[in-house]
């Protein structure tokens, strides 16, 4: 049937001499094969990541299907949405580092500016539910960045950037390998003065990586990053202040903050058995963070400091085989994490509190071929958190919570065709309370708020025409009960609360084609075309907002682009975005007219040697003069807005030796 429509339209079907440049995907917890993938799933590579004009981890998400980026005007507040959670996309939304949980336990998310672009070797993407597979925050999505790692004869490159609003950076890499040992050194330092006053941005970078093969059983591999920035915080603009002090401006320009993220993890991977039995292996993650951040706001005498050590370890088994001609893939793990977060405050807050979350999960997941390329994959995983507050303040107090909830999952995936599949799921998701929300300055402890939990249906298509063309379109819908939201509504000056339910529609459609299998030009040698679609709808249900639209997710959202390699050196590649209408930021019974839709474009061009390369690259080509995040203030209708940059320059430069 699926055939007979293609070829309706006179669609050739995938070819069973595919030429795909394959990849290893690993943010199923299973190693997939890049076109054995669902439609849910993309892949960034090391040559987008070359080719695209991004600066940052976050840029190069924002022309992903599905992804909305905000900031307030700075990147170090960079925040990534999948499928509609808008402002609490820091606890929806996982981000992991070679596997490694990088989402902070309270409300500040994760720090997308603690990797360094330049280090990354590929960005994997799951949109939707992994709640089975990762347990807490993977409501909305998975983000899952893994770095570079040694290869090849020693080598050394040297890189320097300078950019509009005097945007200064450098870097250095070591790679290599030799015999059963790989090693790669990246180090960074980058010194932005920002679009806006007091939004600039020091930030200094490194990140290692060793792997060593000490026996055919078992390889090792130590990696480690520390990251140290100091950053404005320029605050938002009322529209009396746009006028006054103009898009550049600040009404906060004394705000500011800084970060110190330094983290070691150590993984063991082992096949402790005969080389001829294929019994899967084990893999353990073992890893140590420390991160302390300041953030002080002058006008109102506010410091508060946090100092959170994170302990982690993570154990699987995994398991590829074939048991009578079938396919069997299975993985089954724990996850520890012990997470210590220390706040005090200075000048007005009086915080001095210690608050503890420990958290243990198992979870087991199989994907089994019952017929000829149609496989069932199922899971299931417990997961408890225990947290503990030792509050040293005022009134002193010593409390402890739990959470715990069970998820299960259950999905089909038929394999029609090489790189083809239609595949269908439906899963249970739920994350825990961020110690912000089980926590407050003003109102301290609130231990009235449920645990949030939902479902997630989903259906997609992926279908591979000839090699040259791939094409995916994505249906969801997503339930969620008790989800957790900041409600302008509650109390004087508003609070964390429960709503009762809430419920995202949407579609994804996304396609990417090799220009150069339909039509051959003598001076290229790379012609790539991409373009995504998403419609989705989240609101709420029942209660005072029933009917409404959660605020700050677009409806409508496209992204397109293209990139091609021309007289062998000269690489060039163009993007634009369009971003639908939507209301701010607490306007959750939507009482104001909604933030203006925009589109922004951005490009590239490259001229690559084997030993050099120079480039020029120019974002938001067209100066549309847009916001990064608008937010509406508690009990009225004044407006905070976040301009973002006009039309930048960059320009850099890169030898390799």
């Amino acid at each position: 049937m699926i055939m007979s429509i293609l070829s309706a339209f006179g669609l050739p079907a995938a070819a069973q001499d595919m030429e795909l440049d394959r990849i290893v995907v690993t943010a199923s917890r299973i190693a997939q094969m890049d076109d054995q993938l669902t439609s849910s799933v993309s892949v960034i590579s090391e040559e987008d990541i070359a080719s695209s004009s991004a600066r940052t981890v976050a840029d190069i998400l924002q022309d992903r299907l599905g992804l909305n980026i905000y900031d307030k005007s700075s990147p170090k507040t960079s925040l990534v949405d999948i499928r509609g959670f808008n402002d609490t996309a820091t606890m929806n939304v996982l981000v992991l580092v070679n596997g490694r949980k990088v989402n902070s336990i309270d409300l500040s998310g994760a720090d997308y500016l603690q990797v360094p672009l330049e280090a990354v070797r590929r960005i994997e993407v799951v949109r939707g539910a992994a709640s089975v597979l990762y347990g807490d925050n993977a409501v909305g999505g998975v983000i899952n960045i893994i770095t570079k790692e040694g290869k090849g004869p020693l080598s050394l490159r040297l890189g320097s950037e300078y950019g509009s609003f005097d945007q200064r950076r450098s870097d250095a890499e070591i790679s290599g390998s030799h015999k059963d040992l790989s090693y790669y050194l990246y180090s960074s330092y980058a010194d932005a003065r920002g679009y806006r006053q007091n939004s600039d941005v020091l930030d200094k970078d490194y990140n290692g990586r060793l792997g060593w093969a000490l026996t055919d059983i078992l390889n090792v591999e130590l990696m480690s990053s520390w990251h140290e920035d100091d950053y404005g915080l320029p605050g938002g603009l009322s529209d009396t202040e746009l006028q006054t002090l103009g898009r550049r401006g600040s009404a906060d320009d004394q705000d500011f903050g800084s970060t110190k993220d330094r983290n070691v993890h150590l993984r063991f991977d082992a096949t402790p058995w005969p080389q001829d039995l294929d019994l899967g292996h084990l893999v353990l993650d073992v890893s140590y963070r420390n991160r302390d951040s300041y953030a002080e706001f002058a006008a109102y005498d506010f410091g508060t400091k946090r100092m959170i050590d994170t302990l982690g370890m993570n154990a699987k088994y995994t398991l590829n085989q074939q048991v009578l001609g079938h396919d069997v893939d299975l993985v089954t793990g724990v996850d520890l994490y012990d997470v210590k977060n220390d706040i005090w405050g200075s000048g007005s807050n009086s915080d001095d509190i210690t608050i503890s979350k420990d958290e243990f999960g198992v979870y087991v997941f199989g994907e089994v071929e019952l017929l000829a390329d149609t496989f069932i994959n199922a899971g299931t995983r417990y997961q408890r958190a225990d947290y503990t507050f030792d509050q040293r303040s005022g009134t002193a107090n010593y409390e402890k919570q739990k959470a715990d909830e069970q998820v299960s999952m259950l999905g089909a995936k038929y394999e029609y065709a090489p790189g083809s599949n239609i595949h269908a799921g439906v899963e249970q998701t739920f994350r825990f309370l961020a110690t912000d929300e089980w926590y407050d300055t003003w109102s301290g402890l609130n231990t009235g708020l449920d645990q949030q939990t939902g479902i997630q249906y989903e259906v997609g298509i992926k279908h591979n025409f000839r090699n040259t063309t791939t094409v995916g379109i994505t249906p969801y819908w997503i339930e969620t009960e008790d989800e957790i939201f900041f409600d302008p509504k509650s109390g004087f000056f508003g609070s964390n609360s429960n709503y009762d339910t809430t419920r995202r529609l949407g579609v994804e459609c996304e396609q990417r084609t090799n220009l150069l299998k339909i039509v051959e030009v003598d001076v290229l040698n790379r012609w790539e075309l991409f373009s995504s679609y998403v419609y989705q709808r989240p609101e709420f249900f029942d209660g005072p907002n029933d009917g409404k639209l959660i605020p700050m997710v677009p409806e409508n959202q496209w992204t397109a682009g293209t990139s091609f390699g021309f007289w062998d050196h000269y690489d060039f590649s163009i993007s634009g975005r369009y971003t639908g209408s939507r209301f701010a930021i607490n306007d959750t019974l939507n009482e104001t007219a909604k933030v203006k839709s925009h589109i922004v474009m951005d490009t590239k061009l490259s001229y690559r040697r084997l030993d050099y390369q120079v480039y020029l690259a120019v974002d938001n080509v067209l100066g549309e003069q847009y916001y990064s995040y608008v937010s509406k203030a508690v009990g009225s209708f004044v407006k905070d807005y976040y301009p973002a940059p006009e039309r930048t320059f960059r320009a850099g430069m890169s030898v390799l030796f």
